[in-house]
């Protein structure tokens, strides 16, 4: 028998950008999900607007951009994206930037080589002006480990001195540039 695949979507704060999927397979318990079922997805797009940083401390650009997050499975993978638009202010000096598990205070899955620190995406923009800017893109898989809540956000810090930043728009206000929504999304799948 062919079961249905029914999404509920839920809309939760008025104008947060906060959505919550949750992916049910009709007349079928969780148990019996196959092995690299996706078992839920849960995604933030808040418009949060421009946001500049000068710090070579690792520093969250908005905690807006946080999703809260309970594994169904502490043997699931997790697929941590982020999606969101950066400027580096015409400047020579690199930015890097990593996810992060807010609620346990620890890395994931960084590694190390030499005396490099890990990260899961690095820019350099010494282009045209400061309205420079690029779409980065993080991603990470992990294992749940437990069915423990944590939150889950995206942290930010330049190569060294008070470089300024530029986080979800250009910095100069014009109508000629933009604003882009940030997103960070998480996607359960069963092991």
């Amino acid at each position: 028998m062919a079961s249905k695949l029914k999404t509920d979507v839920l809309e939760t704060g008025s104008g947060s950008g906060t959505i919550a999927l949750n992916n049910q397979l009709s007349g079928m318990t969780d148990v019996s999900m196959p092995s690299g079922s996706v078992v839920q997805i849960a995604t933030v797009m808040p418009n949060i607007g421009p946001i500049t940083l000068a710090t070579a401390s690792w520093t969250e650009p908005s905690n807006l951009l946080r999703v809260a997050f309970t594994p169904k499975y502490a043997n699931s993978t997790l697929i941590i994206e982020c999606c969101f638009m950066y400027g580096g202010g015409n400047s020579n000096n690199v930015n890097h930037f990593k996810l992060y598990d807010i609620t346990n205070s620890a890395d994931i899955e960084l590694s190390s080589s030499g005396v490099r620190f890990g990260v899961h995406g690095s820019s350099r923009q010494v282009d045209h002006d400061l309205n420079d800017c690029d779409n980065m893109n993080l991603q990470v898989v992990t294992t749940a480990s437990n069915t423990t809540a944590r939150t889950y956000g995206m942290f930010s810090r330049n190569e060294s001195g008070t470089v300024a930043k530029y986080f979800f728009a250009n910095p100069s206000a014009s109508n000629l540039l933009g604003n882009a929504k940030p997103i960070l999304k998480i996607t359960e799948i069963k092991g």
